[in-house]
């Protein structure tokens, strides 16, 4: 018989509950399969599920205050809670959660990718207590990073000059987070003497990635230097993925009503051939 283990694994319990929760504020899943699918994968990876009780009252509901404080409850009740176990239970309350639903809801009301852009960037400034956001995305060469979107900088910074892929925290371009803790002294960072005049310590910069391609950055800026958390970047990134989903939300649209225009022009084309058409 297999021996139980003693002390379950609370950092990565708490991480499947998180990435469930932010999951199922993007897709209109049911919460208790949601709770379902995380208690197995919890007890596949070896950790001890959550408890969650009352899962019906969520369908109503989903992730009411009252239904996040019980998940708070229970996962202290499920062993020792780091630092970290703690940053990332802050998740699950205002604004990180109240913001990602803002974000959600906008994406999920409108095709104009650059309203929903904005807003993006303006909810990540506030949720981060950071000085500001930019979004960028590669041109068609993927050489330059172009401004979509931006919040709480100066024209003067953002017109600093032309973004540079290979030379602007290029890492991101190949699907890693970075972290930029001195932006006056990282060699990663193209302008630092213009984020020096704009008073930025530090940033953090995620991918925006569509189908496992990455089409540009999320890139959010601090005054202090600031060293972000696990669960911070975690966040971010899935703020990023809401702006892909966004932007391949608006071409395809875009794409569908080109084909509608065109199917349109062939069907005027036919009509009047066949109006018009000698006997």
């Amino acid at each position: 018989m297999e021996e139980k283990k003693d002390k379950p694994q609370v950092q990565k319990a708490l991480t499947l509950v998180l990435q469930g929760l932010l999951g199922s504020l993007s897709e209109p899943q049911v919460a208790e399969m949601v709770v379902d699918r995380l208690a197995k994968k919890v007890q596949e990876d070896g950790c001890c599920p959550l408890n969650v009780q009352d899962v019906s009252d969520l369908e109503a509901c989903p992730f009411t205050a009252l239904s996040l404080e019980c998940f708070q409850r229970q996962a202290f009740v499920a062993g020792d809670i780091d630092e970290e176990s703690v940053g990332m239970l802050r998740l699950f309350k205002n604004p990180y959660l109240q913001g990602f639903m803002n974000i959600s809801r906008t994406v999920t009301s409108t095709l104009e990718y650059r309203k929903v852009l904005q807003v993006i960037v303006e909810e990540v400034t506030k949720i981060f207590q950071a000085k500001g956001c930019t979004l960028l995305l590669l041109d068609k060469d993927k050489a330059r990073l172009d401004q979509a979107a931006a919040y709480g900088l100066s024209e003067k910074y953002l017109e600093k000059g032309p973004l540079d892929a290979e030379k602007s925290i290029a890492e991101t371009t190949s699907g890693t987070p970075v972290q930029i803790y001195d932006v006056q002294n990282d060699p990663r960072v193209q302008y630092p003497a213009e984020a020096a005049l704009e008073g930025i310590g530090s940033i953090l910069a995620v991918p925006i990635v569509i189908r496992d391609r990455v089409i540009g950055s999320m890139r959010i800026f601090t005054e202090k230097k600031r060293r972000f958390h696990k669960y911070e970047v975690e966040y971010a990134m899935a703020v990023a993925e809401q702006c892909g989903i966004a932007i391949e939300n608006a071409i395809m649209y875009s794409k569908g009503k080109e084909k509608y225009r065109s199917l349109l022009s062939e069907v005027h084309n036919w009509i009047e051939y066949c109006a018009y058409r000698p006997e």
